[in-house]
């Protein structure tokens, strides 16, 4: 909740640009502090908070910086579903936030909505989220890895470093090839790993299970459309939180959170929409045990052939979406970052899919860390 005198400040900041708020509350929307504000005109806006970081500036500053160059190119550029900037409220003394003002949307979170949804509406819902996915795979954008800015003189998408809130996750420049992404997220979860596992032999385990997968992907990708292997297109990090608002007629009407946005290979950024995943992580015999979806099995299953004939009209992405299937499943593994000792589920999955170790590309009772 915002403090007695961080409202005030906002309150403050707001009138002197011209907004007369009448009242405020707050909402449940993404993962940090939202309110929709009501104006004496009638109108509605949303200003969303930001978080701020004394110790790591630059983790807080340049995702929220790209996020406000995102949101303000999609309103020029795009007619990809993105709520419209009006005013940027940058941290100060007074607010230890940096904050943002929207137009106001319509429609619920898909989480709240979903299950009041008739079947014509699930199946509108998915048509509008493959509208949403074929406006965003269209979208030119530099043919490199990593999250998205926008130069101030000409209005140009660019790719920058990623940069987390540990410097040691850092990535010191963007990634040219998927092999190299990969590379890096290898890295990342092996370091987590070693963090989380307690004792050598766990943390040998984990390290050999990450290390077995990394493997049998560098076999799979050589069997993968080159093309869609190499052609990089934009990507919201961030959709398996269920950042979508949705009307009762099943339209997606507004999606959040770009600051989890990113430039990725199309094979990883085609895919289904994110409450009809059943593979990988979402795996029901593989996933934490806190999981939840908001679909059934079957119902998911038919939906996805929804999808398929949704984006069947463009080629690339049919493709990308069909073919990269265990290659995203995989990724998503890495990316992981639920409790899983000795990364015991991820090594399950990885040979309930791909099989036996192609190789041992690390031995479990001979591992030394250092």
């Amino acid at each position: 909740m915002l403090t007695s005198s961080m409202e005030q400040s906002l309150l403050a900041q707001l009138t002197q640009q011209g907004f007369h708020v009448k009242s405020f509350r707050q909402r449940q929307l993404g993962a940090h502090p939202v309110y929709e504000i009501s104006l004496a005109g009638g109108q509605t806006v949303l200003m969303w908070l930001r978080p701020t970081s004394s110790s790591n500036s630059d983790w807080s500053q340049r995702p929220f910086e790209s996020e406000i160059a995102l949101l303000r190119w999609f309103s020029a550029h795009s007619a990809v579903p993105t709520p419209h900037l009006l005013h940027v409220l940058p941290s100060s003394a007074g607010i230890p936030r940096n904050a943002f003002v929207t137009q106001g949307m319509t429609g619920e979170p898909i989480k709240d909505l979903y299950p009041t949804l008739s079947s014509w509406a699930k199946e509108q819902l998915v048509r509008s989220y493959a509208d949403f996915a074929l406006k965003l795979f269209d979208i030119d954008i530099p043919q490199t890895i990593g999250p998205i800015s926008v130069t101030s003189s000409s209005d140009e998408l660019i790719v920058i470093p990623r940069i987390y809130s540990a410097d040691h996750t850092h990535a010191s420049e963007v990634f040219p090839t998927l092999q190299a992404y990969l590379d890096y997220l290898s890295t990342l979860k092996k370091r987590r790993a070693f963090t989380l596992d307690t004792g050598d032999e766990n943390r040998f385990r984990a390290q050999a299970s990450i290390s077995q997968l990394t493997a049998h992907l560098r076999v799979h990708l050589a069997q993968l459309d080159e093309r869609c292997v190499r052609r990089m297109v934009l990507a919201h990090d961030g959709l398996g939180d269920m950042n979508f608002m949705v009307d009762s007629s099943g339209n997606i009407t507004g999606t959040l959170e770009w600051w989890m946005n990113s430039t990725l290979p199309a094979i990883l950024a085609a895919d289904y929409p994110p409450w009809l995943r059943y593979d990988g992580t979402n795996d029901p015999r593989f996933a934490a045990p806190r999981k939840l979806w908001l679909e059934t099995p079957e119902e998911s299953a038919r939906l996805r052939r929804v999808y398929q004939g949704a984006v069947k009209s463009n080629n690339f992405y049919y493709t990308a979406l069909m073919q990269g299937a265990q290659l995203r499943a995989a990724v998503g593994w890495v990316c992981d970052v639920e409790d899983d000792p000795c990364c015991a589920r991820m090594k399950q999955w990885t040979l309930s899919t791909f099989g036996p170790p192609i190789r041992s590309p690390l031995n479990d009772s001979r591992c030394i860390i250092t």
